[in-house]
């Protein structure tokens, strides 16, 4: 009897560490579900439980494992983790979570086939499938990994950013502002403002994103109630439609980045984590996407932004040429590549 083609996915999302493991993570199990293999999610905690149900679309809902363990001590849940590994049979497990140690994987390892998304470098990962999907990874720095797919062609991103043709306009109508799913600087707010004093993006359509966990939520509610022309979105199901109505964008360095790259949307990114400054750096070398800098340290980020915006506004021949090496860098495939991957380490093993 082969491997069941079955996969444990295992991740947290909370208000300490954002939503972006969960929403590359669901990526991933969007197509794998398409491609016919069962997907399950174990969690730390029915916060992240809650907050990755709230991202489900409809017909695509995966069952959830909460742990009930603290997602910062990954040693804290070898018993339950391996008591449910027992319980559901799974063909491997796919990891994401920047807490985890050596002896934890080596711990799944010998239980299971393991896979590892990795931008961090934090040790040399003793997994059998390594995922990097940095614009410009250091490949010497992976020994143990058995198996490694490398480069932006492996960013997972939604099925929906897949195949998409961008277009972009001589003028400007509509831009997308997202600044993370927590937004603890609260740049939206600062910057929202600026754009309202300019005559050149006061008659600008904006799309602020600020799920439920975005520390401005209230103070942008009150600001678009007072100005039509910027609207809130918080729950989004259909984001590269959304993405593909506009004409600029600002977004943290993050996922929501990589599906404007996907969409060929012209940005201008920023960084609020650690982990963003790498991605922010790659894709202004590779991608000529404009960085203003990090929310913590850069005096007047929002004005940066803002001029940046509009600069990028008055450029309609340099905004084609951003959009074109955005979209070439990440073409919206990514979660497909990574889950024919994973059938593979399931079907028949690595090398």
């Amino acid at each position: 009897m082969g491997i069941k083609k079955s996969i444990l996915i295992r991740t947290d999302g909370n208000p300490d560490i954002a939503t972006g493991h969960l929403m590359r993570c669901l990526s991933v199990a969007q197509a794998l579900h398409d491609k016919e293999v069962s997907v399950f999610f174990a969690v730390a905690d029915e916060v992240s439980a809650g907050l990755l149900r709230s991202f489900f679309q409809s017909g695509e809902e995966f069952p959830i494992y909460p742990l009930h363990t603290d997602y910062r001590c990954p040693e804290s849940e070898s018993a339950p983790l391996s008591s449910l590994l027992s319980e559901i049979a799974i063909g491997g497990i796919l990891v994401d979570s920047y807490f985890i140690t050596p002896a934890y994987l080596e711990m799944l390892k010998c239980r299971t086939r393991t896979a590892y998304i990795d931008d961090l470098y934090s040790f040399d990962y003793p997994v059998d499938l390594l995922i990097n999907y940095d614009a410009v990874v250091s490949p010497a720095f992976y020994h143990k990994a058995e198996w490694t797919l490398f480069g932006p062609a492996y960013t997972p991103l939604r099925k929906q950013f897949a195949g998409i043709r961008p277009i972009v306009s001589p003028r400007i109508r509509e831009v997308l502002i997202s600044t993370g799913g927590t937004d603890p600087c609260h740049l939206a707010e600062s910057l929202v403002n600026l754009l309202l004093e300019s005559p050149v993006s006061r008659d600008w359509r904006c799309h602020i994103l600020a799920g439920p966990m975005h520390s401005g939520r209230k103070a942008l509610e009150k600001l678009t109630h007072s100005h039509p022309g910027f609207i809130l979105h918080g729950h989004v199901e259909q984001m590269a439609a959304l993405m593909q109505r506009c004409d600029l964008a600002v977004s943290a360095a993050g996922t929501t980045l990589c599906e404007l790259c996907a969409a060929g949307v012209p940005t201008v990114s920023f960084t609020m984590a650690d982990n963003q400054l790498v991605t922010a750096r790659q894709f202004e070398a590779c991608a000529a996407v404009p960085y203003a800098g990090d929310v913590r340290t850069a005096v007047n980020l929002p004005s940066v932004l803002c001029r940046t915006l509009h600069r990028l506004a008055s450029d309609y021949e340099g905004r084609k040429s951003l959009s074109s090496s955005m979209h070439r860098l990440i073409d919206g495939n990514g979660a497909g590549r990574i889950a024919d991957a994973l059938i593979r380490l399931l079907d028949q093993g690595i090398g």
